[in-house]
């Protein structure tokens, strides 16, 4: 090969690469995992990490941005990060006693192996609040909760629906809040917050 056909043959690769590159790029696609939860502009480049978990196959971020909470994972491809889900909670909630500031229901089978996770973060401002209880079946958990603290509660699985039914309980045990829609049967997201639970 020629010395011309050589570096011609060099700036084609080159071409290819910063093109496939320059996609991937306005794709979302970034060298970290932050900045790629980052590229949703849903999060923004404002967002502050208050939680995340590092999985086998990926990281979870659980941000406050200047819009409200929000969850996002992303996945690792080669060298880079890509952001395939964000969750948003409803602002109008922000002053609720008891707040879901992460939700995640996640699963993926395009990969070599499944990825899977559920998870709930809630936030609490009422001091009666002593309990989160979760879940289905044996993966139900009950865990303590602190006043203004975040509580991540996470299962390595994906569960159907609103199974996870989540209550918010007194430390003698008294349920005090639940989290649901506002009517039953009637999936309005705008309406998913933590209610009293009445006729304690």
């Amino acid at each position: 090969m020629t010395k011309t056909k050589a570096v011609i043959l060099l700036i084609i690769i080159l071409c290819i690469v910063g093109g496939y590159s320059c996609i991937s790029l306005i794709d979302g696609w970034r060298f970290t995992a932050i900045a790629a939860a980052n590229a949703q502009s849903s999060v923004g480049m404002d967002a502050v990490v208050f939680d995340q978990l590092d999985l086998p196959w990926g990281k979870v971020f659980l941000l406050d941005t200047p819009n409200g909470e929000r969850t996002a994972v992303v996945r690792k491809k080669g060298p880079l990060w890509f952001c395939n889900l964000v969750t948003t909670f409803n602002p109008a909630n922000a002053s609720d006693p008891v707040r879901t500031v992460g939700w995640l229901n996640y699963q993926y089978s395009g990969g070599t192996s499944p990825e899977s996770i559920a998870l709930i973060d809630v936030i609490t401002s009422d001091p009666q609040v002593a309990w989160i209880e979760v879940g289905e079946g044996t993966d139900r958990v009950k865990k303590q909760i602190e006043p203004n603290k975040p509580l991540l509660v996470w299962w390595p699985k994906a569960f159907i629906g609103s199974s996870l039914k989540p209550i918010a309980l007194s430390s003698e045990d008294k349920p005090l809040y639940e989290y649901r829609f506002a009517q039953e049967n009637v999936t309005d997201t705008t309406t998913l917050k933590w209610y009293p639970i009445k006729n304690n």
